[in-house]
């Protein structure tokens, strides 16, 4: 199960001749990639867990499971609590 979330390469910031001048967007780094970021845990009427950033709005459709914290700790909470990642309509089948 991968968990939903593309690797994130680490950033450096391009230094600017002039200190009054913000180098372009594409050359700052993102709060997501300097701020550490608390995820949570979510599942859908399915029995699908998701991570998600813990700070946004829970989406239409998915539901707290109860569980929050590093990328790491929330992946290793879906790991033990989704061993058979097939869809709850087809579990049964």
């Amino acid at each position: 199960m991968t968990n939903g979330t593309p690797a994130r390469s680490a950033r450096t910031r391009t230094s600017c001749p002039n200190p009054h001048v913000r180098p372009p967007a594409s050359a700052r780094p993102s709060p997501e990639d300097t701020v550490p970021t608390t995820h949570q845990v979510l599942v859908n009427h399915e029995g699908q867990y998701a991570l998600y950033p813990a700070t946004r709005e829970t989406p239409d459709g998915w539901t707290p499971a109860g569980f929050d914290g590093t990328e790491d700790a929330c992946a290793a909470f879906v790991d033990a609590h989704w061993p058979d990642t097939r869809p709850l309509s087809l579990r049964g089948a």
